[in-house]
């Protein structure tokens, strides 16, 4: 997870072995910086557990934009890919996520993964954007607002 962010005025509003999520509704309405972590297995019950949370937390906090901070993902299996798209990212299009700028992976291997996972024909009508660090985010989650009408 990187760590240059200046997070203190963002409340986190969930935290787990997978993922951390920042509420930056003050700024961004309907927005939040997700770092999603951790080594995505199903035979772990608390991967799939979170993952299962974080989607409904979309419809609890009115989720429309994740910036999504990738840097730490590793290798992800296919299997594991398969399910973040039957079950996360369905989950998440139905609760109303509308889009995800992502943040790349650091090593050559997660950044495939990241490809696999945000393959267009499988999330569900969540548009996805890749983007350079926070603050890049932050300005394309702006824009995306105002052309949405959301802003």
């Amino acid at each position: 997870m990187a760590t240059n962010y200046d997070l203190k005025k963002y409340p986190k509003i969930y935290s787990g072995s997978f993922a951390e999520i920042y509420d930056l509704s003050s700024e961004l309405p309907g927005t939040a910086l997700a770092f999603w972590k951790g080594f995505f297995q199903l035979s772990d019950k608390n991967f799939t557990r979170e993952m299962l949370e974080t989607a409904a937390l979309v419809k609890k906090a009115g989720i429309k934009v994740f910036i999504s901070d990738h840097s730490d993902l590793k290798v992800v299996s296919s299997e594991v890919l398969d399910w973040l798209h039957k079950h996360w990212y369905k989950n998440s299009a139905a609760n109303g996520l509308l889009m995800e700028f992502a943040i790349d992976a650091t090593t050559v291997f997660g950044s495939i993964t990241l490809k696999k996972m945000l393959a267009t024909e499988k999330i569900h009508g969540i548009k996805t954007v890749y983007i350079n660090n926070f603050e890049d985010g932050k300005n394309a989650a702006k824009i995306f607002l105002e052309e949405e009408h959301l802003l």
